[in-house]
């Protein structure tokens, strides 16, 4: 009963839409784009798909403003590591981030990494 049809052709996305609108869309990006909202309405999609390095907090409030949703995904801890040995910790900034509904969903290959990282955003809240 629940479909959404994720992709990173854009213009797919809309030809769907156009077949059958009470399919949801999701718009796969990995680039930083000037007006992501727009974006997302052009192609139909009520929600983007985007990698950690690409999110903004600024996009996240326009795409909320908009009515529309964001997933994050987040690379696996033994990925973040690298960046951690120089430094590097983004787990600070995505806390926040959950803790201020700026993300919507949060993704990643690692569940129970996701999960500690999700309850830690939101301890003593």
């Amino acid at each position: 009963g629940h479909v959404r049809i994720i992709s990173f052709d854009h213009k797919e996305l809309a030809a769907i839409r156009r077949r059958d609108d009470r399919l949801r869309t999701q718009a796969i990006l990995h680039a930083r784009h000037a007006d992501i909202a727009h974006v997302l309405n052009s192609c139909g999609a009520e929600s983007a798909s985007i990698e950690l390095q690409m999110f903004d907090p600024e996009d996240a409030r326009a795409m909320h403003a908009a009515g529309l949703c964001n997933r994050v995904h987040l690379p696996r801890p033994d990925r973040l590591a690298v960046g951690w040995a120089h430094g590097r910790d983004p787990l600070p900034r995505i806390r926040t981030w959950l803790r201020q509904g700026l993300i919507d969903v949060l993704s990643g290959d690692d569940v129970a990494f996701l999960r500690r990282l999700v309850e830690s955003a939101h301890e003593g809240s």
